[in-house]
């Protein structure tokens, strides 16, 4: 999930007075770019103006959550003296990455600049005793549009047989046994992703997980664009996984093994 921070110059505005800033501005027939979770972090609309401020209690530790899959490149503070900045990661691969911020004292104002291999991060910071919304993140709703096009995109030209890379760069070397009624009618990697396709997807989806040298699986992302699962990798193998019941030993499943 990506999340947000508080909008407006929370310099003089609280954090009520900038939630009634931003419901005056639905009223008025525009949007707030932030928006209080109900574990009560904020989400924040990347690109949207005003940009995003963090107010962050003194001596506490605040956290702001970038986007997935991308990497920090370098942390910029306005202040150095007062404000301690540090970053981290978290998730079952490490693929999320995220800034510790905690100001050292109250009624403190800067900025945190955050590059990374997607993005830019112009983070407005502000400590003050009654702040209440310790975790900012983001959404990407431009982008996963932007996304979305392009994947259907893939997915037409991998149904008319025409993958992006040409047919003739496509690998299709893949071994497919299994379950009948999950078996795909095609699998192959245009070599960024792996593309799983069906003339009709079955009717309950498996999960799929990773098959790596070590033999170990690792659950895996992945995209459904009309009948294909796009996945942005390529490993050595995968199962397709439907659990029937709890018990391991009736799953449903195919394997999927490069040759």
């Amino acid at each position: 999930m990506r999340r947000t921070a508080i909008v407006r110059s929370l310099a003089t505005l609280g954090a009520a007075a900038a939630i009634a800033a931003g419901s005056a501005a639905v009223a008025q027939g525009g949007s707030s770019p932030s928006t209080i979770l109900p574990d009560g972090s904020i989400r924040y609309d990347f690109g949207r103006r005003p940009g995003p401020v963090l107010a962050c209690k003194p001596q506490h530790v605040c956290d702001i959550v970038l986007d997935n899959g991308e990497t920090v490149l370098n942390m910029a503070i306005g202040d150095s003296t007062h404000w301690v900045i540090a970053g981290g990661r978290s998730g079952p691969n490490g693929n999320v990455p995220h800034v510790f911020v905690k100001p050292t004292q109250a009624e403190l104002e800067t900025n945190l600049l955050v590059t990374t291999s997607k993005h830019t991060y112009n983070i407005g910071l502000r400590s003050a005793n009654d702040a209440n919304h310790p975790t900012l993140t983001f959404s990407f709703a431009d982008e996963d549009a932007a996304n979305a096009d392009h994947d259907r995109q893939v997915a037409d030209a991998v149904l008319a047989g025409n993958p992006l890379v040409g047919l003739d760069r496509a690998d299709t070397k893949y071994k497919v046994t299994g379950d009948a009624a999950l078996l795909p009618d095609k699998v192959f990697n245009d070599g960024v992703r792996t593309f799983i396709e069906w003339k009709t997807l079955p009717v309950d989806l498996p999960s799929v997980v990773s098959i790596g040298t070590t033999g170990a699986p690792q659950p895996v992302n992945f995209r459904v664009v009309g009948s294909v699962y796009i996945i942005d990798a390529i490993n050595p193998g995968y199962d397709l996984v439907l659990a029937v019941s709890s018990d391991r030993r009736h799953e449903r499943r195919v394997s999927i093994r490069h040759q």
